[in-house]
C-alpha cells in the first residue's frame, strides 16, 4: 500500500472511526462493521488495504489478534468439566446433553467443539474428578 490515501481509503478509515464512536470500542470486528456500516462494503475493504486488520490500524484502532473477534468469555476445560460433575451431584446420575442444556450453566456447544461429544466430555470430567459418589 502507497504512504498517500486514495479517497475510497479515506473514507473507509472514516467510517472505522464513527463506527467505533458509535459503539464506545477501540475494536472494530467485521460483523460491526456490516451492522452499522453507511457505506462500501466488507469486500470493498478488502480489496483497499489487502486485510481487515491493515484496514484497522490506519484507522488508528486495534487490531483483533489472528483467529479473529471473540467477545464471548473464555470458559476454561476446568469450568466445563466441574459442570458435569455439578449435574452429576444434583440430579444422582451422568447428566445427558439434554440435561445440560436444560440445566446446566452453559449449552452442550463449548463440549461439542473441545471434545468431540457430551460423552467424551463426560468421560473426560469423570477421569479427572471421579464419578460422583450417591449419598
Amino acid at each position: 500500500m502507497s504512504d498517500e490515501l486514495s479517497q475510497a481509503q479515506f473514507e473507509i478509515i472514516e467510517e472505522l472511526k464513527r463506527i467505533a464512536k458509535k459503539l464506545g470500542v477501540k475494536q472494530v470486528s467485521m460483523n460491526d462493521f456490516e451492522e452499522h456500516r453507511e457505506i462500501s462494503a466488507l469486500t470493498t475493504v478488502m480489496n483497499h488495504f489487502g486485510t481487515w486488520n491493515e484496514a484497522i490500524e490506519a484507522a488508528g484502532l486495534v487490531p483483533y489478534p489472528p483467529g479473529g473477534s471473540n467477545r464471548e468469555p473464555i470458559i476454561s476445560d476446568d469450568e466445563l468439566l466441574m459442570e458435569i460433575i455439578l449435574l452429576h451431584e444434583q440430579f444422582g446420575k451422568p447428566p445427558s446433553d439434554r440435561r445440560m442444556n436444560s440445566h446446566g450453566k452453559y449449552s452442550v456447544r463449548p463440549y461439542l467443539a473441545r471434545w468431540g461429544s457430551f460423552t467424551k466430555a463426560r468421560e473426560a470430567a469423570y477421569e479427572k474428578y471421579g464419578i460422583p459418589e450417591k449419598e
